[in-house]
């Protein structure tokens, strides 16, 4: 129970200790802008036991000293200081607001809290104004910047900002980065304005003076500023390198040339290096800020490298403006394989030059001459086998330059293909002759073919470049031909002069007429030979009696043609052709005793196929007869049977006769009689010679002749009876109806004599094939009368004649 106790009066009296002081809460310094306002920041505390005594009733005073009042709440416009108390003393928050304040103002102020039930002086506790008429310098966190490249950096300035009304406005001298500003609270609870600067750090910022401008405004309207600055090292690589020339504009080939590199640093560049570019290589060329060199056109591309402790950087690459004349002066040629002739190629001439090319100009080599081909960069030609060689000029205000000579690899068949003979001249015959064959071609030529031109037809007589014949008088025309993997190419045809003495050809003969007698020679030979006719060994020339003709036979012969007139057997007996040239004669003699012509070999040959047409003939007539044979057997019976009405007609029809006619007996075969449709007489009836008419001499003699043609055995003969009669051509219209009675046939040939000139008809009667073709007229030669020869058929059998 004691110790309870005493627990108990330990805990009042700490809660006594602790809870139960009164003091106020206030800073110690505050430093204000003449003509500005303070505001205080102001709080107290009370014992427990006099907090319920803090009520409406209660002002704040605020004193210079123990009895000097400088501001009182209940009258703030009346006061020494003007003001207004911003805070709630029922709250304990005394925050009071001094107006206008002014140097003199700078003095210790404490405050005293007067209330119906409650006053204290709060003594423990002063607060120091001091009033000046700068505004106080901002600050800058941190004060200082190096920083490396690629940091991010934030910087911070605070003002203070005694008088809440007119806080001062924070601005930076360059917009770096991010900025953001705020009101910010003192640990004494006075209040700062801050602003935050946020960047990152670069090359750029190096050295620069970054600051902080505070502005402060006073309660008249006027205001008044204060700065804080710092400079930003920032530490970096290299940086904008670069490369100045002097002289910077154009300068001529060879020209001295100054060279310097720059760059931006921290710490400071330590080596430079100077370099050529070279394609995708880097050649060294020295090192130094500065490099003197001699401008070239190979030389104008360059750079530097500059380094410090961090690092290197390189300048761009720098061209230098060399001037110079065209140099590399190249032709490419589109295609650029070997092309067929006639394709179309682009040529291009490139040249390096500064300044650029003003002129392409293009030529052709022909030799030691340059011919002008064509202008411009490009130029498109058609490739020939006369395209090239060729070349391109590049020309600029400083001079020129030209290619080297290009040539176009233009593909094509053989051209220009000649022939050579060796030995050119005229020949012997039978003598070795080498012929070449040259052409011109891409690719080279790959096969040579040589043809021998018989007329239309052309003979293969070898291959090869080059052929070795014997010359002949038949050796040529010839010709050759070359061919590649493209075409072919022929030479024109070319002949060989061979010599040879002359000739005379088999072709010779003589063609005798009436009155005259044509004989022919032929002969060949080169030189031409010239030809002669010789009788009784005196050459012949042209007369009246013998006319001589003479025209080419092909290139090297003459044919002669000699006509005799007055044909006199003695006279043509020694008729010699003579043939001569520088190389030899030749002679022919032509037989002609019985004035017949000569008979050549092409006419031998003539009368020999006339010979054969007539074999083949006769054959053929054989044949035909045979078949007829038979068919005659085939109709023997209908013969027989007819027999007897064709004698009773034959018997009246010689009765009606004219006794002064003359009258043949005529035999023919039976068959040709069948196959020209007469009807033979039977077998069984034949006639006796009783029942047969008087032949009369004529008649005799005719029989007799028909008796005398062979027959087979057992054949039948029909004896024909020829009439021979005289009549006018009236008579002749009457007597041509009884000669188309049934049973008989008649032969009826018609020749009228008509001046010198004799007429054969025959019409409506058996064809008699060559029976009567020698027959010859009477003696009545009328010249309006006509012979009729009536025939009149009668059978009789071989045994009975």
């Amino acid at each position: 129970m004691a110790a309870a106790l005493t627990v108990l009066l330990i805990g009042c009296l700490l809660q006594t200790a602790l809870c139960g002081r009164t003091e106020v809460f206030i800073p110690q310094t505050i430093k204000v802008l003449s003509g500005s306002c303070v505001t205080i920041p102001c709080s107290f505390d009370v014992v427990d036991e006099f907090i319920s005594r803090i009520d409406g009733t209660c002002r704040a005073l605020w004193k210079s000293d123990k009895h000097t009042i400088v501001f009182d709440s209940s009258y703030p416009q009346s006061s020494a200081i003007q003001g207004e108390l911003k805070g709630d003393l029922t709250r304990r928050d005394c925050n009071t607001t001094l107006n206008n304040m002014r140097p003199e103002h700078s003095k210790e102020y404490l405050l005293r809290v007067q209330c119906d039930q409650f006053k204290n002086n709060f003594l423990d506790q002063k607060l120091h104004i001091s009033v000046t008429d700068d505004p106080p310098t901002p600050t800058l966190t941190p004060s200082t910047l190096k920083v490396e490249e690629g940091t991010s950096v934030s910087l911070k300035c605070s003002a203070p900002a005694p008088c809440l009304s007119h806080p001062p406005a924070l601005t930076w001298t360059s917009s770096l980065g991010h900025i953001q500003d705020s009101l910010q609270e003192n640990l004494d609870r006075t209040k700062v304005q801050t602003s935050v600067l946020t960047f990152t750090a670069s090359r750029l910022h190096h050295g620069k003076i970054i600051s902080c401008t505070a502005v402060y405004s006073r309660q008249d309207g006027s205001s008044q500023s204060v700065s804080t600055s710092l400079t930003a090292d920032v530490l970096s690589l290299t940086k904008n390198t670069t490369v100045s020339v002097s002289p910077s504009g154009p300068v001529p080939e060879d020209t001295d040339v100054t060279l310097t590199c720059s760059s931006t640093a921290n710490p400071a560049v330590k080596n430079y290096t100077w370099y050529r570019a070279d394609g995708g290589q880097e050649v060294f060329m020295g090192t130094g800020n500065v490099l003197d060199i001699t401008a070239s056109e190979v030389g104008a591309s360059f750079f530097c490298k500059a380094e410090n402790d961090l690092g290197a950087e390189r300048s761009d690459t720098r061209q230098i403006e060399v001037q110079y004349s065209p140099k590399h002066t190249t032709v490419s040629v589109s295609p650029s394989g070997p092309v067929p002739e006639d394709t179309g190629v682009t040529l291009t001439c490139s040249s390096s030059a500064n300044p650029a090319v003003k002129n392409y100009t293009w030529y052709r080599a022909d030799g030691g001459r340059e011919t002008f081909i064509g202008a411009g960069h490009v130029l498109n030609i058609k490739a020939s086998k006369v395209s090239g060689p060729f070349f391109c000029k590049a020309e600029n205000v400083l001079g020129a330059g030209r290619s080297n000579i290009s040539q176009i690899d233009v593909q094509y068949s053989p051209k220009n293909t000649t022939v050579s003979v060796s030995p050119s001249g005229p020949v012997p015959e039978n003598s070795i002759v080498t012929l070449t064959c040259s052409s011109n071609a891409n690719p080279a030529v790959k096969n040579y073919t040589w043809y021998r031109a018989d007329g239309g037809q052309e003979t293969v007589m070898g291959t090869g470049h080059v052929l070795n014949i014997n010359s002949s008088r038949d050796s040529g025309p010839f010709l050759c031909e070359a061919e590649n993997a493209i075409g072919s190419g022929r030479s024109n045809i070319s002949q060989i002069d061979v010599h040879f003495a002359p000739q005379i050809l088999s072709s010779y003969g003589c063609i005798q007429t009436a009155d005259q007698l044509n004989c022919f020679c032929e002969t060949v030979g080169n030189p031409p030979p010239a030809l002669q006719w010789y009788l009784d060994g005196l050459p012949v020339n042209h007369s009246d009696r013998f006319a001589i003709s003479s025209e080419p036979l092909n290139v090297s012969g003459l044919r002669s043609i000699i006509t005799v007139s007055q044909l006199q057997q003695r006279d043509l007996s020694t008729l010699l052709c003579h043939s001569s040239n520088s190389l030899g004669s030749a002679t022919q003699r032509f037989f002609v005793y019985n004035l017949q012509p000569q008979i050549s070999a092409k006419h031998q040959d003539f009368v020999m196929l006339l010979v054969f047409i007539t074999i083949i003939v006769a054959l053929f007539l054989v044949i035909c007869g045979l078949l007829l044979v038979i068919r005659a057997q085939r109709t023997h019976q209908v013969v027989h049977k007819s027999t007897g009405a064709m004698s009773q007609v034959l018997t009246s029809g010689e009765a009606n006769e004219e006794p002064n006619a003359e009258e043949e007996a005529i035999y023919i075969n039976a068959n040709e009689a069948r196959q020209g449709g007469v009807a033979e007489p039977a077998a069984n009836s034949e006639p006796n010679s009783a029942n047969l008419p008087s032949a009369g001499p004529n008649n005799a003699e005719g029989a007799a002749e028909g008796s005398e043609k062979k027959k087979e055995e057992g054949s039948d003969v029909i004896y024909s009876t020829v009439n021979w009669k005289t009549k006018s051509r009236k008579r002749k219209e009457e007597d041509s109806v009884d000669k188309g009675q049934p049973g008989n046939s008649y032969l009826e040939e018609e020749r009228c004599a008509v001046g010198a000139m004799s007429r054969n008809f025959v019409s409506n009667a058996l064809e008699m094939g060559n029976l009567y073709d020698e027959f010859q007229p009477g003696p009545e030669n009328k010249a309006v009368e006509c012979e009729y020869a009536q025939v009149k058929f009668k059978r009789k059998s071989v045994l009975r004649k």
